[in-house]
């Protein structure tokens, strides 16, 4: 039997238990927060991180359709930038908005 390192076995471990999707979750939610603009910020709140999807709840059908039609590819640009910049590895393929 060979030796496997511990970096290895705790990762395989973290990815059993789900903990390393928390770490994605977290960064990404942070990564949303920081990248709009406060007063988006303010009226948004990301909710769900899953398979590159990011759902972001809305608290009003305007905004929505404000971040969906001219502001949606800016922050999903955006978002990746900070996530590389930050070492992480999580990819944000797209977002989703959803009314509150």
């Amino acid at each position: 039997m060979d030796a496997v390192p511990i970096s290895e076995i705790v990762s395989r471990v973290m990815q059993k238990q789900g903990w390393s999707r928390m770490s994605e979750h977290r960064a990404v939610f942070e990564g949303w927060q920081n990248v709009v603009p406060k007063t988006i910020g303010q009226r948004t709140r990301a909710v769900s991180f899953r398979g590159g999807k990011l759902i972001v709840i809305v608290e009003s059908a305007p905004l929505m359709q404000e971040l969906y039609c001219f502001r949606q590819s800016e922050f999903l640009t955006l978002l990746n930038q900070y996530l590389v910049n930050n070492s992480d590895n999580a990819v944000v393929q797209r977002i989703e908005f959803r009314r509150s």
